[in-house]
């Protein structure tokens, strides 16, 4: 069991600092002084763990991408069915973003937008998430759970971007206070998508076994049960002759 209480060493100190004031004032304006400064550290210690500013900024991405990772994956594998596996996966995700706000406001706002992100190992760890539920997906169409003609890219962009959207949006109003937490919404969200891509069940059939003298008695039920028209009587109406 991990020790909660250990103090925490100047590389994460430094993170943590970093973390906050990226998140904050942006990259471009955040400077390696006043992040040394908050970590209790010297400028040279920062360089010294991370060598340039950008190398600390995409350092933090991957150590939390990949601590969360493993978080999930000790789990995942107690999880029997693919549709429960997704849901743990989307709630790991919403979690992540909602209870680290610093965090999902630096990669959402402010990472996914660079390029030079998506060359780094920071962007691999959040990829592999990604790949994860991916291949959920298709475990999913493959054992019948859901439609076979699912596209399991489309599914992952339409889970992944509703979340995202939603934080997005969330960080640009000021991060309001809510009746409904982000994680109360994650349900509803996966409901709507999930049921235009469930497998539809086969209707079972009902087979009744009779004797004969019971199949004779059901018949007549059945046929004072329908319409005077579906029984084949005849109609009362008198045909005119001319």
């Amino acid at each position: 069991m991990a020790d909660h209480t250990r103090k925490k060493t100047r590389k994460e100190r430094i993170m943590d600092a970093a973390l906050r004031i990226f998140a904050e004032k942006s990259f471009p304006e955040a400077t390696i002084s006043e992040i040394s400064k908050e970590a209790g550290v010297s400028d040279a210690t920062v360089y010294e763990y991370f060598g340039t500013k950008e190398d600390l900024l995409f350092a933090i991405p991957e150590k939390i991408s990949n601590d969360t990772f493993e978080e999930s994956e000790a789990v995942l594998p107690f999880i029997q069915d693919v549709e429960g596996r997704l849901r743990a996966m989307m709630l790991s995700y919403v979690k992540l973003y909602e209870n680290n706000p610093h965090y999902s406001a630096l990669v959402l706002l402010q990472l996914m937008s660079n390029k030079r992100f998506r060359q780094t190992d920071a962007h691999a760890a959040i990829r592999r998430s990604a790949h994860r539920l991916l291949d959920c997906i298709r475990e999913g169409i493959a054992n019948g759970t859901f439609r076979a003609d699912t596209d399991a890219y489309l599914i992952r962009s339409v889970l992944m971007g509703s979340v995202e959207h939603l934080f997005i949006h969330w960080h640009m109003q000021g991060m309001p206070k809510r009746d409904k937490s982000m994680m109360a919404l994650l349900d509803p969200v996966l409901e709507i998508i999930l049921s235009g891509i469930r497998a539809k069940k086969p209707e079972q059939e009902v087979v009744l076994r009779l004797k004969v003298e019971n199949a004779k008695t059901l018949s007549r039920m059945l046929s004072d049960a329908l319409p005077e028209k579906k029984k084949g009587k005849p109609s009362l109406k008198k045909n005119t002759v001319k």
